[in-house]
């Protein structure tokens, strides 16, 4: 009992002498508060870009990747084998057959308010062809280049041009998010050692005393560390009621831009993307903190 009454007035001692010290360098405290929920927009607006552009490419992949073309009146036995050993390629997810009338009839369907156009065209000339959706998009090309060195296929158009470039934008944002988020995390560690230090280089006699007296390090550090942890969860707090409050109308409005494209709709993702924040908030704060006091006791 005794044990835990002790743990008790430590763990008191640590959250008093942190909120205290909190605000006595109150200056320092909103500098560090301010510097970490920066970052901490910039790392959810990344985490945002990316997770759109990602469902962005699973929707591309749900769709079809390919069109291979087939030639004039092709043996439907040999059009069955084919689109069966298309369907084992361990690369292609699903094969769908449109036949020449096929064809046409979801020409009229896309031409409906175009009559004028579907009078120019006489009888069928649309070929029949074989729609196939990739497992991975980033293999549409070594599929393409089989598909050209079928007996039965005409012509093959893909999509390349629509996969590079998602790719090569969520590269890019990958990279740039990336590089920003740290420099952003150096720039905060940096505000919350210094903040922490001016803590401790004020309570240095205190300190020192404490240590005289038998004090451990941990017993010492623990209040420091806290006060960190405090700036973090701050920061973090205001990020989330910033992203919170931006979140669906930002959505709704990139929906209505760019409506060919789809956007992250989970409920949920508002809730995983404050627990991030939380976690690096309290992760930027507690090493700042540590790093700070570690330079301070020479441990």
């Amino acid at each position: 009992m005794q044990a835990i009454l002790r743990l008790f007035e430590v763990v008191r001692y640590a959250v008093v002498t942190a909120a205290v010290n909190f605000w006595r360098h109150r200056t320092m405290s909103a500098a560090a508060v301010f510097a970490a929920a920066v970052m901490m927009l910039m790392l959810n607006g990344f985490v945002i870009v990316v997770s759109n552009l990602n469902v962005a490419m699973g929707a591309l992949e749900q769709k079809v990747n390919l069109i291979a073309y087939l030639k004039e009146d092709p043996p439907q036995a040999e059009v069955t084998r084919f689109s069966e050993r298309l369907r084992a390629n361990p690369l292609v997810a699903d094969v769908t057959y449109l036949s020449k009338d096929d064809a046409m009839a979801r020409l009229k369907q896309q031409l409906a308010e175009r009559k004028d156009l579907l009078e120019m065209v006489t009888g069928n000339p649309l070929p029949a062809s074989l729609e196939v959706r990739l497992k991975d998009v980033n293999r549409i090309s070594d599929l393409a280049a089989q598909l050209r060195g079928e007996p039965l296929v005409e012509d093959v158009a893909l999509q390349q041009d629509v996969v590079d470039n998602l790719l090569r934008i969520t590269r890019y944002a990958r990279v740039a998010g990336l590089a920003m988020v740290i420099g952003l995390m150096g720039i905060t560690l940096f505000v919350i050692v210094n903040t922490i230090r001016l803590a401790v280089y004020a309570r240095r006699q205190e300190i020192e005393i404490m240590k005289l007296v038998g004090a451990t390090d941990w017993f010492i550090r623990w209040p420091f560390v806290l006060e960190g942890v405090l700036c973090g969860l701050i920061a973090a707090a205001v990020t989330t009621l910033v992203v919170g409050a931006s979140y669906q109308p930002a959505q709704q409005q990139f929906l209505t831009l760019v409506q060919f494209l789809p956007v992250n709709l989970d409920p949920t993702f508002p809730l995983k993307l404050a627990a991030l924040t939380a976690a690096v908030g309290v992760t930027i704060g507690a090493a700042g903190s540590y790093i700070s006091v570690r330079r301070f006791l020479d441990v």
